[in-house]
């Protein structure tokens, strides 16, 4: 009489499964503006100089390296020549200097090369007031079983 009810409970131990991972949207601007992370000065930009070899960011094959700042935030650009990527995917970062605080990393996100862009870039974002990130910063990428990908030390940001 209630064996209509036995495939119902055979699926109540199964493991549910994992939902499918999704990017992030792209936020617009006016999420930028509404949030207080940007303001009527905008973003600041700050182009810094690829280490000579045999740093490490030379022997990954860094391009340019550019530092970014709003009213809540700092980024780190950081383009990789044609062909050339780290050897794993970029799972966490931290941005660390002697004496300070490190900065909270928020995100970590790494574009793969395009047709119209063909070079990989990674993009590294922390919170930061327009009081923080004013020293000279390392920059360590880890994979997810927190392999050490790239190391590069002199990361500045642009004055508030």
């Amino acid at each position: 009489m209630l064996l209509f009810l036995l495939p119902l409970l055979a699926t109540a131990d199964a493991v549910a499964p994992e939902p499918p991972q999704t990017c992030q949207p792209l936020v617009g601007i006016s999420t930028l503006l509404s949030e207080g992370l940007l303001d009527r000065r905008g973003i600041k930009t700050l182009r810094l100089q690829v280490p000579d070899p045999p740093a490490p960011a030379s022997e990954a094959g860094i391009l340019h390296i550019g530092s970014f700042r709003s009213v809540q935030r700092v980024a780190l650009l950081i383009e990789f020549s044609e062909g050339a990527s780290l050897s794993g995917r970029p799972f966490r970062a931290t941005l660390s200097a002697p004496g300070l605080q490190a900065l909270t990393v928020v995100q970590v996100l790494q574009v793969d090369p395009t047709p119209e862009y063909e070079k990989t870039r990674i993009i590294v974002e922390a919170a930061a007031t327009v009081t923080n990130a004013r020293g000279v910063y390392t920059l360590e990428l880890q994979d997810a079983e927190g392999r050490r990908l790239l190391v590069l030390p002199g990361v500045r940001f642009p004055p508030a």
